[in-house]
């Protein structure tokens, strides 16, 4: 992770309704998924297959100050930091991040409901998108 943990304090952050009360015109929300996990996303999510056009015409039209918010699969996904510093150091002055990411969207729409969490598509496998747990991975597997 290198100097992705001696700034972590500085790493702006949103929450779940920052989200919800993004307006897409003003706000471009980005996902740093897999391309195979690219069918449930929070709606309004940017179609991964236009991100980098999309960038460069921010950076050709000086739009640098665009709010952009970007979440992973979790909390723990580390491809939302990177994805951060590679766009901060692009210029990009407006750039959050949000932590819980699609997992925490989907319990948060399985607990209160679609119209207020929306999603591209239905999830009915949550725990897809959960963690890795660290104590079962490295104690319980390995002997």
């Amino acid at each position: 992770m290198g100097n992705i943990i001696g700034t972590a304090n500085s790493i702006k952050k949103v929450n779940y309704e920052d989200i919800q009360g993004a307006n897409l015109e003003h706000v471009l929300i980005i996902n740093t998924l897999e391309k195979h996990e690219q069918k449930c996303l929070i709606k309004g999510t940017l179609d991964y297959t236009r991100e980098e056009d999309t960038i460069n015409i921010l950076i050709k039209t000086g739009a640098k100050g665009k709010p952009i918010y970007i979440y992973g699969k979790n909390y723990n996904d580390e491809k939302t930091y990177f994805k951060y510093n590679q766009l901060t150091l692009l210029g990009f002055t407006n750039v959050y991040i949000y932590p819980g990411g699609l997992f925490e969207w989907l319990l948060l729409q399985d607990i209160y409901d679609l119209k207020n969490f929306q999603t591209t598509s239905i999830e009915l496998d949550i725990l897809k998108y959960k963690p890795k747990s660290f104590f079962f991975n490295n104690f319980l597997t390995n002997g």
